[in-house]
């Protein structure tokens, strides 16, 4: 019994130590693991791609009819696309948008922040003002 013990016991220290790697087989794992992608990556294409399939049937030009050789623009020979002109300019604008940095964002925040106590007191204070008078002149 006693010597099984022993046996498990070195077998478990050997396990718990490992081998130093050497600079050259850390080099050729990180090497192996740049080639492959990401798992978040893998993720964000997988999810991009249904959307970008939709959004390219939904902006691509279909013709009903082909037109004729006059050149005349009938309702069924004009290029048609499934979203609105509407959406898709509003779509452009919004693509144009930048938007402010926290900084910025904080400090726009403590503006609206204290104009609102100033208006707040201002209110107040001409609430006050008024109910005084009026209480004096009517009663």
């Amino acid at each position: 019994m006693a010597e099984d013990k022993k046996k498990k016991s070195k077998a478990k220290k050997a396990d718990a130590i490992k081998p130093a790697k050497t600079m050259r087989q850390a080099s050729a794992k990180s090497r192996a693991n740049a080639a492959k992608p990401k798992r978040v990556r893998k993720a964000a294409d997988a999810a991009t791609k249904p959307v970008s399939a939709v959004g390219k049937a939904l902006t691509t030009q279909y013709h009903l009819n082909e037109r004729t050789e006059k050149h005349e623009e009938k309702f069924f020979s004009k290029s048609r696309s499934l979203t609105p002109t509407y959406f898709k300019n509003a779509w452009k604008e919004l693509r144009l948008v930048t938007w402010t940095g926290r900084k910025e964002t904080w400090r726009l925040v403590f503006a609206v922040f204290i104009f609102a106590i100033l208006m707040g007191a201002t209110i107040a204070a001409l609430d006050y003002g008024l109910e005084k008078l009026l209480r004096e002149v009517i009663l």
